[in-house]
């Protein structure tokens, strides 16, 4: 393990030579736009949200494209087509800085290759190194497009790459040391290779987000600054506050500016409602998450398990995304450690069997309710909360979801706050 030489707050480095302008100057004279491309199987949006608020922290004006539609410095556009259009206009003409934009894997075999040309691609996973995942008609579409962007980039592109899936490493396991590697330790085995043989990187070590160039590691911020990193406590989104923070760097922004739009970053759950969306209601937790299959679902179920010392509730419909023949396993990992799980909607008789069987091979199963929608499964889900507890809804409707618990969640904290016996 590389043992890098901590300092917090430097007056001066090697990190802050580069300079945003200077990247920007070089792509406009390559006729590059500048629009950092972020695509994966999970996570873009989180990604992209933290990064376009770490620039916009930085005095620059940015534009987004992602899941939730185009946004231009900050402004929702009407419409999708149009207003995309109109920001890389403003791009070209220096009216905007730069750009993010979400990379579908369906669309990419749709796009031409001249416009996969971008100076930055940040990939945030394919299929968390669980074989059956990679047999999957996805992740074969995705490693088809993830080829074919990459053979469209620039020679000086960079790329920002999980250093925990393997699956994104070239043939020889190994990566190219100007790209970054982003881990949530460099203990990792990817990670440990690329800093021995001085490659670029971004990870967490003693409780800190380190940036390392050429192999020369530095301090950014203690991770315990960063509100929204709870302490470590949910290890994937960490990651993708380490994945805007390689992303931030390779376009040259400085180490203090990073620091300050880290730790200025608040998640707003209405612009991601996809996402794994954490509320505190009072003393319990409320999470809003969508569901997936088996292997993504471990990351969310080991993130909520840190999220509270007591009962898990777990909010579930029919999961129509999930594939049939993963019910029983998805049943399984819902009812671990699960006090209770409150289902809706109409079930096909032969999903229900195979949850409600996965369900009962825990040692201790949990209670299992029933709601007519996933409305009252929501609401009946925070009436029962107590202290210390975590409600994890895996909505079939994530933006109605978040909604209805942005709007519950106060009087749930008000209700956890009276003593015990009040009215």
């Amino acid at each position: 393990m590389i043992a890098p030489t901590t300092v917090l707050h430097p007056s001066v480095s090697t990190l802050q030579q580069s300079n945003f302008f200077r990247w920007r100057g070089h792509l406009d004279r390559e006729q590059v736009p500048p629009v950092i491309a972020i695509a994966g199987s999970r996570g873009k949006t989180s990604v992209l949200r933290a990064a376009e608020a770490i620039f916009a922290g930085a005095s620059l004006r940015t534009a987004t494209r992602s899941s939730g539609g185009v946004e231009i410095e900050g402004e929702s556009q009407r419409g999708e087509i149009s207003p995309w259009a109109r920001a890389l206009t403003r791009l070209r003409s220096g009216g905007l800085d730069v750009a993010f934009q979400e990379i579908d894997w369906v669309s990419v075999q749709a796009t031409a290759a001249g416009e996969l040309t971008y100076p930055v691609l940040a990939v945030t996973n394919l299929c968390a190194n669980n074989d059956a995942c990679l047999a999957t008609p996805e992740t074969l579409l995705a490693r088809k497009s993830l080829a074919r962007i990459r053979a469209s980039l620039p020679s000086t592109a960079q790329l920002v790459l999980n250093a925990h899936d393997f699956a994104l490493a070239g043939d020889d396991g190994e990566v190219s040391r100007r790209h970054y590697l982003v881990g949530m330790t460099p203990d990792a085995p990817m990670l440990r290779r690329h800093l021995a043989k001085g490659g670029n990187a971004c990870y967490v070590q003693n409780h800190a987000v380190m940036i390392a160039e050429n192999g020369m590691p530095i301090a950014v911020q203690a991770t315990s600054d960063i509100p929204w990193f709870r302490n470590e406590s949910v290890p994937f989104s960490v990651q993708n506050g380490l994945m805007a923070t390689a992303i931030a760097h390779a376009c040259g922004i400085g180490i203090a500016q990073i620091r300050e739009g880290l730790t200025a970053y608040a998640p707003r759950a209405a612009t991601m409602p996809g996402s794994f969306n954490v509320f505190d209601a009072g003393t319990a937790t409320v999470i809003v998450d969508r569901p997936t299959h088996p292997w993504f679902l471990r990351t969310s179920i080991r993130g909520a398990a840190g999220l509270g010392d007591r009962r898990q509730v777990r909010v579930v419909g029919p999961m129509l995304s999930v594939s049939t023949e993963d019910m029983n396993e998805v049943g399984r990992l819902l009812g671990r450690q699960s006090g209770v799980i409150i289902m809706h909607g109409d079930w096909q008789y032969d999903r229900l069997g195979l949850f409600k069987l996965g369900v009962a091979m825990n040692d201790v199963p949990p209670v299992i309710l029933q709601a007519a929608d996933e409305r009252r499964a929501i609401i009946h889900g925070l009436e029962i909360l107590r202290d210390d507890d975590v409600l994890l809804i895996l909505a079939e409707n994530p933006a109605a979801a978040v909604r209805l618990v942005a709007g519950q969640v106060r009087r749930v904290a008000e209700v956890l706050q009276q003593p015990a016996g009040a009215a």
